[in-house]
């Protein structure tokens, strides 16, 4: 079933931020812990790294302000919705929200846009829909002709920004439902030299796996590996000047 959704997802070419839902799910306050909300099947969400097979995740939400108390606290049974007034799912119990604004509506009702957080096992995602463990699989393959359409289907379906550095190409996977922020940080940046040759991937609080790893660099959350051995200039180019490109404002 799952390898018949993420099918289904590349035929019909959508553009997918963040990770996919395989079906109908209850969040949880922690790991085995009680259901604050659900959500509905095939939606998105942020998730954080794993710890022993849960995801801590995020996911923007469209409520009725006259739900919420204080700013802060979504009540229980408030149905979600999307931005569209699609809806999504619905708050079991009452949810302290990690962000939340007042969405004043030019015409209709206003609305309150808000960040809610909980936690999910793996096997509730589509398989291949977390970024991070997708491109650790496709650096993982023997053949470099299996890579170059792996890459290129991954950064179509979850429509990856495209962005040139002197002979380097950068794909980056911004932080999608993690903050109301409008200007997102990266999550994952996967560079090459040239167009198919895999040169470095940094990722911001998030992990990559690689069989053959010729450096490494690590500040805060940012993380670098590179397949080749980098020159100083080249350093200077990805650990500067592309990362602090896409770090949010």
């Amino acid at each position: 079933m799952k390898k018949l959704i993420v099918l289904a997802l590349l035929g019909l070419a959508i553009s997918a931020k963040s990770q996919i839902i395989e079906e109908s799910v209850k969040v949880l306050s922690k790991p085995s812990g009680e259901a604050l909300f659900s959500l509905e099947a095939e939606e998105k969400v942020y998730s954080f790294a794993p710890e022993e097979g849960w995801y801590k995740i995020r996911k923007e939400v469209y409520v009725d302000p006259k739900n919420v108390v204080d700013d802060k606290y979504i009540i229980a049974g408030t149905t979600f919705f999307t931005k569209e007034n699609v809806k999504i799912g619905s708050a079991l119990v009452e949810i302290k929200v990690k962000e939340g604004e007042k969405v004043e509506a030019f015409r209709g009702n206003d609305r309150f846009r808000a960040i809610v957080e909980g936690y999910l096992f793996k096997t509730k995602f589509v398989d291949g829909s977390v970024p991070e463990e997708r491109i650790s699989e496709i650096l993982a393959m023997r053949n470099r002709n299996e890579q170059v359409p792996s890459f290129k289907e991954l950064f179509e379906l979850y429509d990856f920004e495209e962005r040139k550095f002197e002979d380097l190409t950068a794909h980056v996977y911004r932080e999608e439902n993690k903050t109301l922020n409008e200007d997102k940080d990266f999550r994952v940046i996967m560079i090459f030299r040239g167009e198919t040759s895999p040169y470095a991937v940094m990722t911001n609080d998030h992990e990559v796996t690689a069989p053959k790893i010729k450096h490494s660099w690590e500040e805060y959350d940012f993380k670098v590996i590179y397949f080749y051995k980098p020159t100083s200039t080249q350093e200077e180019l990805v650990q500067d000047k592309i990362l602090y490109t896409f770090l949010g404002l």
